[in-house]
C-alpha cells in the first residue's frame, strides 16, 4: 500500500460526502486506502459513509471505524494512524476536501524523490461556512523547504494538506494535548526537512462555533506536553524557541482569557522569544525586544477589540 488517507469525522453528515468525492477524483498512479474514524457521531454521518462504501466503485478503498464511546480529536487521529498501511500518510478532515486532483500525486513523487524530505504540506483555500466573508488563500508563503527551526512559524499549512512518512510516527505522541496538528508537524521535523507547497490543494472549511476556536486557556496549557516529547526525538530543537511557540498560541488562541492569564502567557513568550534570539549586539537585541513588545501589544489589542478579556 503506497498511501493512507485518514480522516477525522464527527458530526459532518453535511461535508463527509464531499470529502470522499474529492479523494476518489485523485489521479494517482500507486494505491491508497482511506482510514475514517467516525467519533461516535449522533448526525447521519455513518449512513452516508455505509452508502459511499457500499454503491461508489471506489467504495471498497474504505476502511471504516466508529468509536464507541467518542475519544476525542486527538486519540481518534493517532487511532486512524495507527490502522494505516501505507507507506505515506495523507490527513483529511471529514469536513474538507481537495480542490488539486494531482495533491497525493504531487506529494507521493517529492517524498519518493527525496529521502531527506519526511513530509509536505501545501497552501490551501480558507471557506468561511457560517458567517459572510470571501474565501482566501490560509498563507501567501512562497514554496520552501523548511527546517526544523522554521517548524515553530505559525500557520505555516493547515491539516487537510500535510502527507508524511508514516515511519516518523512514534508510540509516545502525547493524548492529552489540544493541537495534534503542530505536534504532528514538529515531529515530522525530528527526522527531516519538510516541503511546503505554495499551490492550493484543499479547502479548508472555518466555523466560527469550531472546537479550535473556542478551547480554554486552561485546556490549552495542555500543549506545553508536546515540548519534551519533541527534545526526546530530536534535541537539537531549541528548548526556548518550542516554549515561546507555545506561550504565543497560548497568548492567541483562546477567544476569551482572563487578563491575568493573557499577561502571563505573554510573560513567557517574551521571555522564551527574547531568550531564543539573544544576541550581545546591542542594536539587533534592542529590535528583538522592540518586535516582541509590538506582538504583545498587537495580541493585547485584538483581544481587547473583540471582548476577548472576562
Amino acid at each position: 500500500m503506497d498511501v493512507s488517507i485518514c480522516i477525522t469525522t464527527y458530526n459532518h453528515e453535511k461535508y463527509i460526502g464531499k470529502c470522499l468525492e474529492s479523494i476518489f477524483a485523485q489521479e494517482f498512479s500507486g494505491r491508497y486506502e482511506i482510514i475514517i474514524g467516525n467519533d461516535n457521531s449522533s448526525d447521519a454521518t455513518e449512513n452516508i459513509i455505509h452508502h459511499i462504501a457500499e454503491t461508489h466503485s471506489k467504495g471498497k478503498t474504505i476502511r471504516y471505524f466508529k468509536n464507541n464511546p467518542n475519544l476525542g480529536y486527538v486519540k481518534n487521529t493517532l487511532f486512524t494512524f495507527s490502522q494505516a498501511r501505507g507507506k505515506y500518510i495523507a490527513v483529511l478532515d471529514g469536513d474538507d476536501y481537495w480542490i488539486d486532483s494531482l495533491k497525493l500525486q504531487k506529494q507521493f513523487d517529492l517524498l519518493e524523490k527525496n529521502s531527506l524530505l519526511s513530509a509536505a504540506g501545501s497552501n490551501s483555500r480558507v471557506i468561511y461556512e457560517d458567517v459572510d466573508k470571501e474565501s482566501h488563500s490560509y498563507s501567501d508563503r512562497p514554496a520552501r523547504i523548511l527546517k526544523k527551526e522554521d517548524l515553530t512559524d505559525l500557520s505555516i499549512f493547515q491539516t487537510s494538506t500535510f502527507f508524511f512518512r508514516k515511519e516518523i510516527l512514534q508510540a509516545d505522541f502525547p493524548t492529552d494535548i489540544i493541537s495534534a496538528d503542530r505536534g504532528l508537524y514538529l515531529l515530522a521535523g525530528c527526522f527531516g526537512d519538510v516541503k511546503y507547497m505554495s499551490e492550493e490543494t484543499a479547502a479548508y472549511r472555518q466555523f466560527q462555533g469550531s472546537i479550535s476556536k473556542n478551547v480554554p486557556y486552561e485546556v490549552m496549557k495542555k500543549d506545553f506536553a508536546i515540548v519534551p516529547f519533541i527534545k526526546k526525538h530530536n534535541s537539537e530543537y531549541g528548548t526556548s524557541k518550542l516554549m515561546a511557540y507555545f506561550y504565543y498560541t497560548l497568548m492567541t488562541y483562546p477567544k476569551t482569557v482572563s487578563r491575568t492569564n493573557f499577561y502571563r502567557a505573554a510573560a513567557g513568550y517574551a521571555f522564551y522569544n527574547i531568550l531564543s534570539k539573544f544576541t550581545l549586539r546591542p542594536f539587533k537585541l534592542y529590535n528583538i525586544i522592540k518586535w516582541t513588545h509590538h506582538t504583545v501589544m498587537q495580541k493585547y489589542n485584538i483581544k481587547k477589540l473583540n471582548n476577548g478579556f472576562i
